[in-house]
């Protein structure tokens, strides 16, 4: 407490300081900008018409911000000591090279300036791959996989860098509570009109987040009020030429006169019918039948006081089985989820004067409640599902030094998550209740106009370990040019012995259903991380250019494992979730992108890895150990290309290669006579939109997305199907149509 009222007295003191006038002009792409609003931490101004501009300052380590094509622009210029200054700023290098990020630190950076390697998927990225929920989203970032694991209920799951969903941790506005449960489905539940943009952090590097990052952290950022507008947007779908899926999404935005007070409701519909790929009546993708709605805001009575809240409730009703009208329990085989979901988020906020140290407190927080139905032949497979996360935090900031300032963030976060699933039917039963608590600091220190030290430390107390751990975690950056960037980042990490999105997840597998049971016995797993990189860019007058290539290595110590355990009385197959010995995730990416004048933008990703127990393993008693993982392929990636060939048309290609895995695939269902485990073929998802903008408010596009129809061929048929045998891309050929009003 003490710690606390010190560092809230030392941000009250207000510095003397001199006056420093700085002339400007800015500039997009070799042409002026004008009557475009910049703004110190005092002042306001508009640029004229040939973009020239005059602000005073006080002196100190000074930034100027403005928002240009939708995007927070920032720009640090450092201490300034004469009187004049006289700049210029070219906007192109901010919005493509250099947007301010939060990830990895909690306050706004400029992604160069960031010891961590932060990666965005912005709203842009969405619109151009079509992507209307944030799993299809996802995969258009390097290093990431989103694949579907079920058949019949289409539960996704985030890979990073090759680990499963459990290694990642996703945030909703820098807070955890995205659950194991909502993990099952969460990816596909948030729409991406719910979106501003996603922020990705591959392994760890700052200690302000909690020790599940092992992979990484995935925070999605909601959209928050800009300007007073009234988006209204609508895409149909239609799959293999049979089912079809329909989103509608309305965004409406007020602020206050004085910008003072902001608003913004959103609402989204999306309606999906079921589709058989197969012909045995039996669906591939469930029909879906969703409805979100969502508020944001903010109020800043003056300049050093700010709230900020968000609020969304997403209901969503899927089935998947056999498509006959009629209730599940009915079906010869089924999976029904009834999903209602509550998440909310507020802030507030108390800068010094200088505003170069800060405090915050927050509260976050979601519940879910589910009706759910998992059967064959009206077995009774009727569950209730009940689940709460919430989180409570207070964190301070205070910069430290001007010239080679040092910024000292420290905080205290309590979570408290708990799940209860159950299905009295099969004897399946999860009633956990995890608390954690995590007391940090970090350092983000510029120690010479080339190197930047990031370091920390986690305390982390957690209820299901007899003490506490601490997390250290480092990143340093050293600038070799003015856009090279060499960075390199050491995490420590452990996952706790509970159950996670996995051991949740009822199969479907030889007439029978499949669930895994917690070993009692299970230990907790630790990790060791290093990820390097290299970022280098060129910027000519019409031209932008570069690559990142990264490396990463990951240690496992005591891996959960799954391996095939018994069958019950009741004929189902049960799996087990204990340790393995060790295992090694180990690879390296390579990412590429270029702008030529707006007029073309290309980006690309492509990993490739390996990923090894140390032991094989085996998953079945009728397969052969091996020490791979399954389902994570060797290679994998991504590019997308934006033409813009007039003011009016836009032509986008976008496309996701995944590399051959190893499969497993339980017996009972056709020629499978015993348990396998397959090599997958490769696949390469083409993608194709073009956009039309008939008025500054109206816009038309439509595409085809999997142009090439790379799609699963061998799925497995009718009610004795092993739901979990299912790889490749989410849906076969797609052609697509939509609007976009703008008032």
């Amino acid at each position: 407490m003490i710690k606390w009222l010190v560092l809230i007295l030392l941000s009250l003191n207000i510095p003397l300081m001199a006056q420093v006038r700085i002339n400007g002009q800015i500039r997009y792409f070799d042409q002026a900008v004008s009557e475009l609003q910049i703004e110190t931490s005092k002042q306001k101004t508009l640029t004229d018409s040939l973009g020239h501009f005059s602000i005073k300052q006080t002196s100190g380590y000074i930034k100027i911000s403005t928002r240009y094509k939708g995007q927070y622009i920032e720009l640090f210029i450092g201490e300034l000591k004469d009187s004049t200054y006289n700049m210029q700023w070219d906007l192109a290098s901010n919005t493509i090279l250099n947007p301010v990020v939060i990830t990895g630190l909690r306050y706004a950076r400029p992604k160069m300036n960031n010891a961590v390697q932060v990666n965005i998927l912005n709203t842009r990225a969405l619109e151009i791959t079509q992507s209307t929920n944030l799993a299809d989203g996802l995969c258009f970032q390097p290093g990431l996989r989103v694949e579907t694991d079920c058949q019949t209920c289409n539960y996704t799951q985030l890979r990073m860098n090759g680990m499963g969903g459990s290694y990642s941790q996703i945030l909703i506005n820098n807070r955890p509570i995205f659950s194991s449960l909502m993990s099952l489905y969460g990816l596909e539940q948030i729409p991406s009109s719910l979106i501003d943009r996603v922020e990705v952090v591959r392994g760890g590097g700052s200690a302000i987040y909690g020790s599940g990052a092992v992979a990484g952290v995935v925070n999605i950022i909601t959209k928050k009020p800009t300007k007073n507008e009234l988006i209204f947007k609508h895409n149909s779908m239609l799959t293999a030429g049979t089912a079809t899926d329909f989103t509608t999404s309305v965004a409406s935005t007020q602020i206050s006169k004085d910008k003072k007070l902001g608003l913004t409701f959103m609402g989204n519909h999306r309606k999906r019918n079921a589709f058989d790929a197969n012909g045995d009546n039996f669906s591939e993708l469930s029909g879906l039948d969703q409805i979100g709605l969502a508020a944001s805001g903010y109020y800043t009575p003056n300049e050093l006081n700010e709230i900020e809240f968000n609020i969304s409730q997403l209901n969503e009703e899927r089935i998947g089985g056999e498509m006959l009208p009629k209730p599940a329990d009915q079906l010869q085989q089924s999976e029904y989820r009834n999903h209602k979901i509550l998440m909310a988020n507020a802030a507030f906020t108390r800068y010094a004067p200088n505003k170069k140290s800060w405090w915050s407190t927050y509260l976050a927080g979601q519940n879910t409640s589910r009706v759910h139905y998992t059967g064959i032949d009206g077995s009774a497979g009727w569950g209730n599902t009940k689940s709460y996360t919430y989180q409570i935090g207070l964190q301070g900031v205070k910069e430290i030094g001007t010239l080679r300032p040092n910024t000292i963030t420290s905080g205290a976060e309590y979570l408290q998550d708990y799940t209860f699933d159950e299905i009295k039917g099969y004897n399946y039963k999860i009633d956990q209740i995890i608390k954690s608590l995590g007391i940090y600091v970090q350092s983000d220190w510029e120690l010479s106009k080339k190197i930047t030290l990031l370091s920390g430390a986690r305390l982390n107390y957690h209820s299901r370990l007899n003490s506490p751990i601490i997390t250290p975690r480092l990143s340093f950056m050293y600038k070799l040019a003015p856009l090279q960037r060499l960075r390199l980042a050491y995490s420590n990490a452990f996952k706790a012995p509970q159950a996670f999105e996995t051991d949740m997840h009822i199969a479907f597998a030889a007439g029978g259903i499949s669930r895994i049971i917690i070993d009692p016995q299970l230990k907790l797993e630790k990790s060791n991380g290093l990820n390097i990189s290299w970022d280098w860019d060129k910027q000519k007058r019409k031209i932008i250019y570069g690559f990142t290539l990264t490396g990463f290595y990951t240690h496992l110590l005591n891996p959960f494992i799954l391996q095939e355990s018994h069958t019950d009385s009741q004929g189902n197959q049960i799996l087990f979730r204990t340790n393995g010995a060790a295992a090694t995730v180990q690879g390296a990416s390579l990412e590429f992108r270029l702008n030529y004048k707006q007029l073309i933008q290309v980006q690309s990703g492509f990993t490739f890895q390996q990923s090894q127990f140390s032991q094989p393993v085996a998953w079945s008693t009728e397969t052969q150990a091996q020490r791979s993982f399954l389902r994570t392929p060797n290679s994998y990636g991504f590019f997308t290309l934006e033409f813009h060939p007039s003011n009016q048309w836009d032509i986008d290609l976008s496309s996701v290669y995944t590399g051959p895995m190893q499969v497993p695939h339980f017996s009972g269902a056709g020629s499978i006579s015993q348990d396998e485990v397959k090599k997958s073929e490769p696949f390469v998802e083409l993608n194709l939109r073009v956009a039309h903008t008939l008025s500054s408010k109206c816009t038309l596009h439509l595409g085809v997305q999997n142009i090439l129809n790379a799609y699963q061929t061998d799925f497995d048929s009718g009610k004795n199907r092993d739901s979990n045998y299912v790889y490749g891309p989410a849906r076969p050929r797609s052609i697509y149509a939509g609007f976009k009003f703008v008032l």
